[in-house]
């Protein structure tokens, strides 16, 4: 049809959409709706009107957004939420109400998601609120009805729904304590004022929405979301979207398939100067180490517990004040950001042969470990990183989430606290 392209363009200037993200053929149903629903047959015509009526390019946006979802959609990052939230906003009732983002939330499906998966993890209603974003009106429209049939619940776990939802002549509406937890609004993400009064998110959802965004439509996506996104929080994408025009180092969190991401942190930790190690009992003779040999291949496997400070008026090793860049470790960053963790641990293993260890080397092994869902080799990473830098608290942080994650309170607790000393010593709020 004529003069689809133009309004290709449009939408491409005004939400970012990729024609051929959605295929061609979708655009042009919407033409044709829109055109036939205002009795026009000429497409310049309808064009010229498009430009002049804000109404009716907010129709045409109806036609052609891909509203689709359903509950608990990929239920992994659900159940990292309910692990993050139990280690930090419950075990510290003190903690200021988490905020949360999703953006697009088309019919609810996801905002009251990530409602019901905070209630059922125990955190009451009056310590969260989930702000929900879309471009539609209509799914907007939808997702306030809050009524939703059998479509809408998907996977073999349905508890949540006898939970959360009541159910009449095969419709299932959701019960008004979590409608009333999540705020719907009307917005655009491209939009540069969008939730420019709200403070920053702990929590954002923006999963499977860039993947129809063209590049340019994308970086500029990604200056809102890293806007939105408060300096600790957590990101949550959808398994396709690309990280390589976000402008910012982003490091995944979790395991495989949580797609979960934090800032890489904005200085890391210098190199360890290494003089010796005590002996691990008083009747075992010393072992003395100049520095770590370059030729042990094995020696990230060191557990943390055969490291020990040389003397107990000097409990951590010395730091070398260095701003060295590390090549090796950007590169395993870059791997693990694609999703490549066997070579981003390769390279972080490498590093440390080379270079010696670091407290930066293995928190990113121990990040790249728990991507890849090998939790146990995650926690000793983590905790070689702490002896290196007692101060590391991105480590303590991921070592009170596995604690957690096995039932030990006790230490998730010890450990939330020492990484809140450590921000503190810091002067991060």
């Amino acid at each position: 049809m004529s003069g689809t392209r133009s309004i290709d363009e449009l939408l491409t200037e005004r939400i970012g959409l990729d024609p051929e993200s959605v295929g061609s053929s979708l655009v042009s149903r919407g033409l044709e709706a829109r055109m036939s629903a205002l009795g026009l047959s000429d497409a310049k015509e309808y064009e010229r009107h498009l430009i002049r009526s804000g109404e009716e390019f907010q129709a045409l946006i109806e036609e052609v957004v891909v509203p689709e979802s359903w509950f608990f959609r990929d239920d992994r990052p659900f159940t990292y939420l309910q692990d993050h939230v139990r280690s930090t906003w419950l075990a510290e009732p003190d903690r200021p109400p988490l905020r949360v983002l999703s953006l697009p939330c088309a019919a609810g499906e996801e905002p009251y998601s990530i409602a019901m998966a905070l209630r059922d993890a125990g955190l009451p209603s009056t310590r969260f609120r989930v702000d929900a974003v879309d471009v539609s009106a209509r799914s907007l429209a939808r997702a306030r009805l809050a009524i939703y049939g059998r479509n809408a619940f998907r996977g073999a776990d349905l508890a949540f729904r006898s939970r959360h939802f009541k159910e009449q002549n095969g419709r299932f509406e959701l019960d008004a304590s979590v409608r009333n937890a999540v705020r719907l609004i009307q917005g655009n993400l491209l939009d540069p004022g969008l939730l420019a009064n709200e403070p920053a998110y702990d929590i954002v959802f923006c999963r499977n929405l860039l993947i129809y965004f063209t590049d340019e439509a994308r970086t500029q996506a990604w200056t809102n979301l890293l806007r939105l996104l408060a300096g600790s929080g957590l990101l949550f994408l959808g398994h396709a979207d690309r990280l390589d025009l976000a402008g910012a180092r982003l490091c995944p969190v979790g395991d495989k398939g949580t797609f979960a991401y934090r800032r890489a942190p904005a200085s890391l930790p210098s190199p360890v100067r290494w003089k010796s190690i005590e002996p691990p009992s008083r009747t075992e003779p010393a072992r003395p180490i100049t520095r770590l040999n370059t030729s042990e291949a094995n020696r990230s496997r060191l557990q943390a517990s055969e490291i020990r400070p040389t003397s107990q008026a000097a409990p951590t090793p010395a730091i070398v004040k260095s701003s060295a860049p590390s090549p090796l470790l950007d590169q395993a960053a870059e791997r693990a950001d694609q999703g490549r963790y066997d070579e981003a641990a390769a390279l972080c293993e490498q590093a440390m042969r080379e270079s010696g260890p670091t407290a930066r080397a293995y928190f990113l092994l121990g990040m790249v470990r728990q991507a890849a869902g090998d939790r146990s080799a995650a926690e000793s990473s983590f905790q070689k990183a702490v002896y290196l830098d007692a101060q590391h608290d991105e480590a303590l942080l991921a070592l009170a989430l596995l604690a957690q994650r096995r039932g030990d309170e006790t230490s998730a607790i010890g450990y939330r606290r020492r990484a809140e000393r450590a921000l503190a010593r810091k002067g991060v709020q």
